[in-house]
């Protein structure tokens, strides 16, 4: 691993997809990862350290900036290789070469209309390998966020708060039981493979409390 004090941005991954990473035995292969939302390529640092080939999409340059800058100071000459494109997910996938064995999507299709959503998944579906693993984390219906802001759709709100630094963002809120229904629409869903937390924790953020974040995490493979 690179010095932590050169990473820019988040030093490491989502304590969920370290989870999910070694419960699933990902560290006895070497294959190709897509993250959705990577930002500066926190959670793919870990599936590339193991000798993943990594690829990842997000809207915003400046972490697509820190991404490269972080992976450029890892030894290549161990690695499987690291690739990054800046697009919007609410306007569906970009078309990318090859398949993936693994698809993460933690924390960011909340922000993107529900129909986007949707196709969105319908894409990751087109890009799976038969028997690859997703992986989501999203926001749900009873997190302080809710209502906090102007609705465009169902349990979708332009937020109208400036605590947690999305003031003007959409905010999809969801139910888990809706989103398991949509993965089995649009994804081809392996039901036996499927593993569900839910989590509720207060944070701070700009001097503030939050509480309570409330979210649910999904994995599981497709058939």
């Amino acid at each position: 691993m690179p010095l932590w004090p050169e990473i820019k941005g988040l030093k490491f991954p989502d304590e969920y997809v370290v989870r999910f990473f070694f419960k699933e035995q990902m560290d006895k292969k070497q294959a190709r990862v897509l993250e959705l939302g990577c930002g500066n390529g926190n959670n793919l640092m870990l599936f590339h350290e193991y000798g993943w080939s990594v690829f990842g999409i997000d809207i915003n340059p400046g972490s697509l900036a820190n991404a490269d800058h972080n992976f450029s100071i890892i030894d290549e000459a161990k690695r499987g290789g690291y690739a990054f494109l800046q697009h919007d997910l609410s306007r569906a996938l970009p078309k990318v070469e090859g398949k993936y064995d693994v698809v993460l999507m933690p924390g960011v299709l909340e922000y993107i209309p529900r129909n986007a959503m949707k196709k969105c998944l319908m894409d990751v579906s087109n890009l799976l390998v038969p028997g690859g693993y997703f992986f989501l984390r999203m926001r749900a219906l009873g997190d302080y966020r809710y209502g906090k802001g102007r609705m465009v759709e169902l349990n979708g709100f332009i937020l109208e708060i400036a605590e947690t630094g999305e003031e003007g963002l959409l905010n999809v809120f969801y139910h888990p039981d809706e989103i398991v229904k949509i993965l089995h629409d649009h994804l081809s869903v392996d039901k036996n493979s499927l593993r569900m937390f839910n989590l509720s924790f207060d944070n701070w953020q700009n001097n503030t409390q939050i509480a309570t974040n409330q979210e649910f995490i999904i994995w599981g493979k497709v058939q």
